[in-house]
């Protein structure tokens, strides 16, 4: 799914943004059709519903204690209690239906996180409820009126004010766990990483408090604004708990390049099936990611992307090849991503030299920072010469093309394809 310049996955369609709404627009109306229904259905029977609820919740042995203050109100409650158990009846229903339209556009880690946050969440929310309705809250009611007796004062319980209150605190508590389990279930596979964690905390605070405070009644009630605090403290808790390091990808810090401009810098290991010379080690504040045949495997480019948007990379340099060989598709969802691929074509540097060869290893040395951007002219000549130092090879020959020669004894092969003369000669110079 592609909308404006968001990811575009390689096997993802190219469809207009209108035809992702005009689909949506399908699914949420037969959604609200089918609620409409099962309300109205519930209706014939929410008389005898609420009244088994109000007989667990109700503190006293008998329902003398009842007073119903606000008539209409009550009406309220009755057509909203419609309105829930009928959400409650299709939401497995419709957890599905979320997971098929998103299924296009997700990644494999995405589709995964998905699929355990909709089976485990639509799970607990029905346990949730149970024991709210007919285990914490009866106790907790039953506790404030012995408190009650125990003063002599004569209770009067207002059944609507009975009902707000429980809705309100299962409603607090189900936002609460559906935003901190899908915060955990991210960061279980790796989605919140030390780089992209503050993208992740202001979404998932600001999306959790602004839909409780909009949903609760009365707003900024002594009551709302505890359980509002209590989400956010146990939203920050569970972010913090869910913040993982990559196993994969060796972090990168943030560059910054002439401009100003804020880099994320990643060398990337593709072996070709083991044919092109490997990478051990990445330059200074760079990451490194690891593969076996990026041309071949389809798995393997989707946990690149992955890897790129969930990491915020802007660059990727590619060791094996220069880049030609990979899939437009691969290519186009790197552009969406607004990241810059690049390749230090390793492949024809080694030619048929081992991997343990010691010229083999300066030149590899020497491509691996021969690279002008992020990185300005003099940093780049500077890093060169630090690995020509420890070079016994006294000639320098620029490479000014995409094929390389063949290997000369103490002749240093560079790339100069896009050294100037004067830079060129002043490396070859010193």
């Amino acid at each position: 799914m592609s909308l404006g310049k968001g990811l575009q996955l390689e096997r993802d369609s190219n469809q207009p943004i209108q035809y992702h709404f005009d689909i949506l627009t399908q699914k949420v109306t037969l959604g609200f059709v089918v609620v409409a229904i099962l309300t109205f259905a519930f209706m014939t029977k929410i008389d005898a519903i609420l009244a088994v609820i109000l007989n667990h919740l109700n503190p006293c042995s008998s329902n003398a204690c009842l007073t119903l203050y606000e008539p209409a109100s009550w009406s309220v409650v009755r057509w909203l209690s419609a309105i829930f158990l009928a959400i409650l009846c299709i939401l497995p229903i419709a957890l599905r239906s979320m997971y098929t339209f998103a299924r296009p556009g997700l990644t494999m880690k995405e589709r995964s996180s998905l699929r355990k946050w909709i089976a485990y969440s639509a799970f607990y929310a029905y346990a949730t409820l149970l024991v709210l309705f007919y285990v914490l809250l009866p106790r907790m009611y039953s506790i404030g009126d012995a408190i009650h007796q125990d003063m002599g004062l004569t209770s009067q319980y207002d059944a609507v004010t009975l009902f707000t209150f429980a809705l309100s605190i299962f409603w607090a508590l189900l936002v609460a766990y559906m935003v901190a389990f899908g915060t955990m279930t991210a960061g279980s596979l790796g989605l919140i990483t030390e780089n992209n964690q503050d993208w992740w905390r202001i979404r998932i605070l600001g999306l959790g408090g602004l839909v409780l405070l909009l949903s609760l009644p009365g707003r900024w009630n002594g009551t709302n604004i505890v359980l509002l605090c209590t989400m956010l403290i146990f939203l920050e808790y569970s972010l913090q708990k869910s913040v993982r390091a990559s196993i994969e990808l060796v972090r990168p810090n943030a560059l910054f390049d002439h401009e100003g401009r804020r880099r994320l810098v990643s060398y990337i290991d593709c072996s070709c099936h083991g044919v092109a010379y490997p990478i051990d080690t990445s330059p200074e504040n760079t990451g490194l990611l690891r593969y076996q045949a990026l041309c071949d495997n389809y798995e393997e480019r989707d946990h690149l992307i992955d890897s790129i948007s969930r990491n915020r990379l802007t660059d990727i340099i590619i060791g094996g090849c220069d880049g030609t060989p990979l899939p437009q598709g691969f290519k186009n969802a790197i552009d969406s991503a607004r990241c810059q691929l690049r390749g230090l074509n390793l492949l024809n540097v080694q030619g048929a030299l081992p991997i343990d060869h010691p010229q083999l290893k300066t030149e590899i040395a020497i491509q691996m920072v021969n690279i002008k951007d992020p990185w300005t002219s003099i940093q780049r000549q500077s890093a060169c010469l630090t690995v020509l130092e420890n070079t016994e090879s006294k000639q320098i020959r620029g490479i000014s093309s995409m094929n390389w020669p063949e290997y000369e004894e103490g002749v240093l092969r560079v790339s100069a394809h896009d050294w100037t003369e004067n830079e060129f000669s002043e490396l070859v110079g010193q």
